[in-house]
């Protein structure tokens, strides 16, 4: 995805290539907007940006949603009590949803997961995998970038260690957030 894919969006598009040609980006944006209004895709095409610096290979990996340094995190169900539930656990359905139109809603990808009468959230284990993922270095030597979508479904104590490493983010690490409502994220994460 790159900016110009993206449809509308114009005065959003200019200021992050802007800031990204200075090399002024912040480690942490939060890109909102009601469902289907693009910022899904405007957070690929600065990953794509920030990740395709280094050459023709690392921009198909980002392209195809398979950059090692890109990860993504989104509300899912755990489908066992008790477990761990990172987002890993979903990476195919996520990519092929992606790949198909990054435009997509919440009910679109409840059923994409088979998660029909399932309360979706971003669990407690997704902030220790995305902690442990982003304590390793960069696999490609420039950035890392982390997609948030829909960081108001964060349970409690995911927010809050999604918080601390917000607050203090590995070296050249970028997150992303993309909400549908941003008033629901704890205040802290908002600033």
């Amino acid at each position: 995805m790159t900016f110009n894919d993206i449809i509308g969006q114009e005065e959003v598009k200019a200021r992050l290539t802007a800031e990204l040609n200075l090399n002024k980006l912040p480690h942490a944006l939060l890109l909102y907007g009601p469902e289907g209004n693009g910022a899904l895709a405007l957070a690929l095409a600065v990953a794509r940006q920030l990740l395709g610096q280094r050459g023709t290979v690392q921009t198909m990996m980002v392209d195809q949603l398979q950059h090692p340094d890109l990860h993504f995190s989104f509300p899912i169900y755990k489908k066992e009590s008790g477990k761990p539930a990172p987002c890993d656990l979903y990476l195919k359905q996520w990519r092929e949803l992606l790949l198909s139109s990054p435009y997509f809603g919440y009910s679109e990808w409840m059923e994409a997961i088979g998660a029909e009468n399932q309360q979706l959230m971003i669990y407690e284990g997704e902030s220790d995998s995305l902690s442990s993922k982003l304590s390793l270095r960069a696999n490609q030597g420039g950035y890392k970038v982390v997609i948030v979508w829909m960081p108001e479904k964060m349970n409690a104590t995911c927010a809050n260690k999604i918080l601390k490493l917000l607050e203090e983010p590995p070296l050249q690490t970028v997150f992303l957030m993309v909400s549908e409502h941003p008033e629901k994220l704890l205040t802290t994460i908002r600033s």
